[in-house]
Formats: C-alpha cells, sequence, structure tokens
C-alpha cells in the first residue's frame, strides 16, 4: 500500500502549509488564511494546497456551529469518506504524518485535525489555527478514528 505522506516532499510541502495557516483566527464557515476558519474548512483548504482535492462550492455543506450537539449523524466521516482517498487505521497505531485524525464532541465526530510530528494542527474556537501535542488527555479522549491518505 502507498500511502501520499510516505513522500518525505509531500510531508515537507504539508509542514509549510500548516505552519502557514498557524495564528488564523477561528470563524464559523469560513476558510481564509489569516482571515478566518474553523477546522473542517482548515483540513480541506490544506489539501487543497497540497493538490489533493479540488475545492468546489458544494465541497462542504451547509452545517450550523452545534450541529453535532443534536444530530447523531456522521456527517464529517461521510464527507471525508466521500471526498479523500482514505483508510482507517487502528486507534492504538501511532499516527503518521497527514494523518487525520476526528473527535468526539457532542453526539457525533464533530471535531478534525491534521496530526504532524506528535503534534495535531487545527482550528479551534477562541483559540484559532494552533497545534496541541497530540499526547493531550482531552483529546486522546476524545479521539474517535484515524485516516491515512492513500497515493
Amino acid at each position: 500500500m502507498n500511502f501520499y505522506f510516505d513522500n518525505i516532499e509531500n510531508q515537507i510541502k504539508l509542514k509549510e502549509i500548516l505552519d502557514s495557516w498557524k495564528g488564523t483566527q477561528f470563524k464559523h464557515r469560513c476558510n481564509v488564511k489569516q482571515g478566518g476558519v474553523d477546522c473542517l474548512n482548515f483540513v480541506a483548504k490544506v489539501f487543497e494546497e497540497l493538490g489533493i482535492i479540488k475545492w468546489r462550492k458544494d465541497l462542504i455543506p451547509e452545517y450550523l456551529p452545534d450541529w453535532h450537539m443534536h444530530d447523531t449523524r456522521e456527517q464529517l466521516l461521510e464527507g471525508l469518506m466521500k471526498e479523500l482517498n482514505i483508510i482507517p487505521i487502528n486507534l492504538n497505531a501511532t499516527p503518521m504524518n497527514g494523518d487525520i485524525l476526528t473527535f468526539f464532541i457532542g453526539k457525533a465526530a464533530a471535531h478534525v485535525a491534521i496530526y504532524f510530528d506528535r503534534y495535531l494542527y487545527q482550528a479551534i474556537a477562541r483559540y484559532g489555527v494552533t497545534k496541541i501535542s497530540a499526547n493531550d488527555q482531552k483529546w486522546k479522549n476524545r479521539l474517535t478514528h484515524i485516516f491515512r491518505i492513500m497515493e
């Protein structure tokens, strides 16, 4: 099996892109670097910059900021599986650079981050785009899936 981030050049480019987003404020349903972004749009825009996905108007459907508090449907997971060539990885495995991690918030997996060198890069309300240790117990306890991007 060939994974997209087995290629070290892809990892270097990913790190550059992740760092270029740091400090962008959190703003629901936005996707503008240094302007505002939410977790889902952050991940989508990073993968667009890498050339993994093509942006289009309906890439990310409309959703309310608190959809996950009232709905058990796994909309986030459905979208990831539809748009990306990914496979699930065992939750006990050590993530690889570029892996996509989802987290349970409310009634569904409703938060997403990108793993890189023992950190989770993510857009968080009140913090914006930041990196947090992948060993942070709050996030480890909420982890629902790890996905790896195929070539």
